[in-house]
């Protein structure tokens, strides 16, 4: 489906992103794995990758400013010869509330979670348009940014910038044959709640129809969709949720 597309996964070391760059790469997709500090563990995604038959690439890099994006752009398009999709997926999140929460955690928040996405987008995109021949990116959002919860006011402010951005780039850029689209996941198994107490779980999951979280590969499947096989969808953000009802 994706063979000899070339796509940036960014903060695809662990988590989600690890599962999407893997699932690209078994459809045939060249993969670029971004990571800002655990270079061992994209490495190890890497391995992974070139076991798949495909190409992988680590490029380690701040990209929450500028030149640290555009380094993993140029870095893809030195070993690849170009970009034909690119996934923002590096995030963070700080349970925090807003009158604990200091300059310093909201600033790296907005980011990493927001800033990033312009960054790595803009130039992306220009590498997209430049070559002529279309291509695709998907920013991993989350529900959070659509229904909110308690003390994750930056995160949710964050996200909820971006699913704006991905419409506004969406229209901005169709002339150019490339579509933007946003997926929304809901609790995802991923380490990032391995630490959670157990009376969390017992309140979260009588929310969700489903009756349990998304494994990190669900998430995946839908991003590999959006740019292999959603020819004529963007400006959508698709939710991955289990059905999740609001309080």
């Amino acid at each position: 489906m994706l063979e000899g597309r070339n796509v940036i996964v960014t903060g695809s070391s662990r988590g989600i992103g690890r599962a999407i760059a893997l699932d690209l790469a078994a459809n045939g997709a060249n993969v670029v794995v971004n990571c800002r500090k655990r270079v061992d563990l994209a490495e190890e995604v890497v391995e992974l990758i070139q076991k798949s038959g495909a190409r992988g690439l680590v490029a380690q890099s701040d990209i929450s400013v500028e030149e640290g994006a555009r380094a993993v752009v140029e870095a893809c398009v030195e070993r690849f010869g170009g970009v034909d999709a690119l996934v923002n997926n590096a995030g963070v999140i700080h349970h925090e509330n807003i009158e604990a929460l200091d300059a310093g955690t909201l600033i790296e928040t907005i980011n990493v979670d927001l800033l990033s996405c312009f960054y790595m987008s803009k130039f992306a995109v220009g590498e997209m348009i430049e070559a002529g021949r279309g291509g695709a990116v998907v920013n991993v959002s989350s529900i959070i940014g659509m229904i909110g919860m308690a003390g994750a006011t930056a995160y949710a402010a964050a996200k909820s910038g971006l699913n704006g951005f991905t419409v506004c780039l969406a229209r901005e850029v169709a002339r150019h044959g490339i579509r933007v689209n946003g997926v929304a996941p809901g609790y995802v198994e991923t380490e990032l709640i391995a630490d959670w107490p157990p009376e969390h779980f017992e309140k979260v999951l009588p929310r969700i129809p489903m009756r349990r979280f998304a494994e990190p590969a669900e998430v995946a499947e839908v991003v590999t969709f959006l740019i292999g096989r959603g020819t004529y969808i963007t400006g959508q953000t698709i939710v991955v949720d289990g059905g999740i009802m609001v309080d």
